[in-house]
């Protein structure tokens, strides 16, 4: 995680200049996103199956993947940059018509550069962490045992101690602790004695499930996060950020990725074997079986999934309106309050109107493609 947001600041930096004219921008914009399709192309269509690959290919497998997550990063940078100077130049006056649409050009490319450094960080660190892991696996599996157990006792504990201060100071983010024994003297030795006692009690050469155990972990999350209703979320955005339509866009953006999540997980897990085996047995490599084997049998159910969301979000924006979260919601809630009926049923009116036209937009997109 260090080294990706590391990389994102050396990045950012190092593009910095170009930011200061609109033509740079503009044409980092465009390229960059075409040279990083065709990089990551490429690198797919060279690599085969990891085990048939020697020890210096694997290194040099992880300098592309390395050269193509800064192409893609760089691009998304480009994008927020762009949005922003466009959102700047479009909102010079503020009494032009559509000014919430050239402001909101203007927040997206500000949040899409406010996340990119959490984004990269994440992203290195499973990037570093998974290539690296394969690495070291590669070594590990070619070294004497007893050596492999030293090494071992000397990474496990360490790594158990980065873990341990890790978590406590995402606990410290909130309750603010401000004390040093709690956030990371002791999370680091007790983190350092639960991993001295796993590298003395597993063998050197045994794989660790970190898929498996990644995959609990953030289905955990996703769950955790769907119990919440939207409502709630809403009423705690409204806290945070204030009135408006951002607390609700919040609220309902986060409620929606983790049901999606579900669903989208759930259904590549319930895909059949017979195509996969049938597109293997011609000699397709991974790339080629997940393209023509996997990607048909998840896109029907997908557009679904997400047409279904979408309906349920129209539904709802209205009630998250009557907490502070902004949209047709809120000026129905002012209206009532005023006692001003009539008002109040010309946006029932356009509710109901838009709800209707939703259903029957998402309803003739699921008829045509799934």
């Amino acid at each position: 995680m260090w080294l990706g947001l590391k990389a994102n600041q050396i990045l950012v930096n190092l593009l910095s200049p170009l930011f200061n004219s609109f033509i740079p921008t503009l044409a980092g914009t465009i390229i960059l996103p075409i040279l990083g399709f065709l990089f990551i192309k490429w690198i797919l269509s060279k690599q085969d199956e990891d085990a048939e690959l020697k020890l210096k290919d694997r290194f040099v497998n992880l300098l592309y993947t390395i050269a193509a997550a800064i192409l893609v990063f760089a691009s998304i940078l480009f994008v927020g940059k762009l949005l922003i100077q466009i959102g700047i130049y479009l909102t010079l006056d503020k009494e032009a018509p559509l000014y919430f649409i050239r402001r909101f050009i203007f927040q997206v490319g500000d949040i899409i550069i406010m996340l990119l450094p959490a984004i990269s960080a994440l992203v290195g660190g499973g990037l570093f962490g998974g290539l690296f892991g394969k690495f070291g696996q590669t070594i590990s599996d070619r070294i004497a045992p007893a050596t492999g157990k030293i090494i071992n006792l000397i990474i496990t504990p360490i790594a158990g101690a980065a873990i341990a201060v890790l978590i406590l100071q995402g606990v410290d983010w909130f309750y603010q602790f401000n004390n040093p024994d709690i956030t990371l003297y002791w999370p680091a030795g007790i983190g350092a004695g639960i991993g001295l006692a796993f590298a003395i009690k597993a063998s050197p050469k045994r794989s660790l499930p970190i898929g498996i155990v990644l995959y609990g972990i953030i289905r955990t999350i996703l769950n955790g996060t769907r119990s919440v209703e939207a409502l709630v979320m809403a009423i705690v955005f409204v806290a945070w950020v204030g009135l408006g339509p951002f607390a609700g866009a919040l609220a309902l953006g986060l409620h929606t990725v983790a049901a999606l999540a579900k669903l989208y997980s759930e259904q590549v897990e319930s895909i059949l074997e017979g195509p996969l085996e049938a597109i293997q047995a011609t000699g397709a490599n991974r790339l080629q079986t997940i393209v023509f084997a996997v990607v048909p049998q998840i896109i029907p159910p997908y557009i679904s999934f997400t047409m279904y969301r979408w309906d349920i979000n129209v539904r709802m924006s209205t009630i998250i309106g009557f907490v502070g979260g902004g949209g047709i919601g809120f000026v129905l809630q002012q209206n009532i309050n005023l006692l001003n009926y009539r008002a109040a049923s010309v946006n029932m009116l356009a509710i109901a109107i838009v709800v209707s036209l939703m259903d029957y937009i998402s309803s003739k997109i699921r008829e045509k493609y799934v």
